[in-house]
């Protein structure tokens, strides 16, 4: 909910306009100022609904918690004694595979419930605090009408004394409300933020639709994770979305051929990157040719990981703390051209096109060490820097005297849409962000932009110049931000707000201007 549906806006205004209601001249202001106010709704929700949803997912959380103890029992202690060879390892991965998805669906439900809970004491305590302000505001209101007559001061009853008190207890009414209000909206939007956030943790539904087995989606959603929270699942939430669509809409023969290289792959892992190109928009044919340059590393996740995931998370990091993003030791990194714009956004692509990823690493020769190697591998990159740069700017930014480095926030949005979109289905908007409060405003948009699997481009600036950067990860109050500089690091969203965007990194512009969400 944002400000402009709930009454916090109107109350700000009011007690800006009642603050400077004093003395003779302003009696018939603060006559109808107070009105107004008494007007204007309380808090809405009902904390009573809020506590009987809590216990409604601590029941849930009780049972898949009961079933995640039976699946565990089944998976360290029966199947061992039942089964052997091939088939106890593969119902093993789908044990632990289960197993997981359970873990995290009991904490799920058990965050849903404290944050239920939370919200409905904040709500609580935000209802009785705004009206107990109610009853100095009417004494206000009662007070103005006897110094006014209609919408003027009554010069034959004015009285200096009232006047002050009415307007005393005006102004202290009005900062308990729009205080009691601010502390609503706020409790809220965080509670939003974190179910969102915890749904997209959600993965196992994801490819409900498809006409592959309920295992087989169970261990294509899961892939890469490591158990509860922020992981590494390798198909993130957007990604399983469009495999889901794209696999309903193969004809049968495509879709058995699918099967088949899914079948045949080496590991979870294998084909869940895949279902990735799959998502990316690859026919059969591109993707059964890439099937074939990885199949010899399908049961290294390492192998596919490092050549296919560029800014795999690998779990939250202390909040500050760089990670280098590198391949054979070389870092994906713009190095010192002025091509921040490309470099981002051509990793951002690396990083949901495997095929793209693949090329990038490995030069389409994966294993040939004339090709698979660090120091090949960042020719390639810078190429595709300098491609993406050169497409994207305008023939009077090369000019000698005229020219600038560097592309524009409308450059770097066209060149999303063409790089990033085209494999993720999105169209990406620029959004600037001049404020403070309109740049706390776009934070949600950001979260759930990211916590979908979308890369999210945005724009700092400050006295030494611009630079752009991605944010690729969300966890709570914090955000992770790939530097094209060659790192990924988490920092808390009030940075953001604050324009103390340096916590990324020294000689990072400060101030966040905009950003190009995906919609």
């Amino acid at each position: 909910m944002s400000d402009d549906d709930t009454p916090l806006p109107r109350l700000r205004k009011l007690k800006r306009d009642i603050d400077d209601q004093n003395g003779f001249w302003n009696a018939g202001a603060l006559h109808y100022s107070t009105r107004d106010a008494l007007g204007v709704s309380g808090p809405g929700g009902e904390p009573s609904t809020l506590e009987s949803l809590a216990s409604d997912y601590d029941r849930a959380e009780k049972s898949l918690d009961a079933a995640l103890m039976a699946v565990s029992e089944i998976r360290q202690r029966r199947l061992p004694a039942v089964w052997a060879g091939e088939t106890r390892v593969a119902a093993t991965d789908a044990l632990a595979a289960a197993e997981r998805a359970l873990e995290r669906g009991v904490g799920v439900m058990g965050k849903v419930a404290h944050g239920l809970r939370s919200l409905a004491g904040t709500l609580e305590a935000a209802k009785r605090r705004d009206a107990a302000a109610l009853t100095p505001l009417r004494e206000a209101y009662d007070l103005t009408e006897e110094v006014t007559a209609g919408p003027f001061t009554d010069p034959l009853h004015y009285d200096g004394d009232t006047m002050y008190r009415a307007h005393q207890l005006a102004k202290g009414a009005m900062a308990e409300r729009v205080t009691a209000h601010a502390a609503a909206q706020e409790s809220s939007q965080e509670t939003s933020s974190t179910f969102h956030d915890l749904a997209s943790q959600a993965r196992l539904q994801r490819l409900a639709d498809s006409p592959l087995p309920a295992l087989d989606e169970l261990l294509l959603t899961d892939a890469g994770s490591t158990g509860t929270g922020m992981d590494s699942a390798i198909l993130s939430a957007s990604m399983a979305d469009r495999a889901a669509d794209r696999l309903a809409a193969l004809s049968e023969a495509d879709r058995a051929r699918l099967a088949a290289l899914l079948a045949g792959a080496g590991s979870p892992e294998h084909r869940a990157y895949l279902m990735r190109a799959l998502a990316a928009g690859y026919d059969l044919d591109r993707i059964a040719e890439f099937d074939g340059l990885i199949g010899p590393y399908g049961n290294d996740p390492a192998w596919l990981r490092d050549h296919l995931s560029p800014l795999a998370a690998g779990g939250p990091m202390p909040t500050g703390l760089q990670r280098d993003t590198v391949f054979d030791g070389t870092e994906w990194t713009q190095g010192q051209y002025p091509t921040c714009v490309a470099s981002s956004t051509v990793t951002a692509r690396a990083d949901v096109d495997p095929l793209y990823a693949l090329q990038l690493t490995t030069g389409g020769h994966p294993g040939d060490p004339a090709y698979d190697n660090g120091a090949a591998f960042a020719e390639r990159l810078r190429d595709e820097q300098v491609r993406v740069y050169d497409g994207g700017r305008s023939w009077y930014q090369d000019l000698p005297v005229l020219g600038s480095d560097g592309m524009s926030n409308d450059q770097s949005e066209t060149i999303a849409d063409e790089e990033i979109g085209a494999r993720t289905g999105v169209d990406y908007e620029n959004r600037a962000v001049d404020n403070a409060d309109e740049r706390r405003a776009v934070l949600p948009e950001i979260e759930r932009a990211v916590d979908e699997g979308h890369a999210v481009p945005f724009s700092s600036h400050d006295d030494s110049g611009g630079h752009q950067m991605l944010v690729i990860g969300h966890d709570g109050d914090r955000l992770q931000v790939y530097n094209p500089w060659g790192y990924t690091v988490w920092v808390h969203e009030d940075d953001f707000v604050d324009g103390n965007l340096d916590s990324i990194g020294g000689g990072v512009p400060n101030e966040l201007t905009s950003v190009r969400l995906p919609g």
